[in-house]
């Protein structure tokens, strides 16, 4: 079902990138994740895409996940030291 959405949603927008299955999945675990728009708006938005797909492979609670991505944001930490 997802495969089918994202193959549906690359032929309605061929132009636009991110459609993948595996990005559906990401965006689907981050909206369970992070409910309250607030959040998403104050934390989560403030970091690139594949960071919060980090945060949500490898922090389980919320109180972990908010921790990171505020050292992430405030210590400017690339995609690469991020990861390790």
């Amino acid at each position: 079902m997802v495969q089918q959405l994202a193959q549906d949603l690359k032929a309605a927008f061929p132009d636009m990138k991110g459609f993948s299955r595996t990005n559906l999945l990401y965006m689907r675990a981050f909206a369970m994740a992070y409910p309250h728009l607030e959040f998403v708006q104050q934390a989560a938005g403030q970091l690139p895409w594949f960071h919060n797909c980090v945060i949500l492979d490898k922090c389980k609670t919320l109180d972990l996940r908010e921790t990171y991505m505020r050292a992430a944001f405030e210590n400017g930490w690339s995609r690469s030291i991020f990861e390790h």
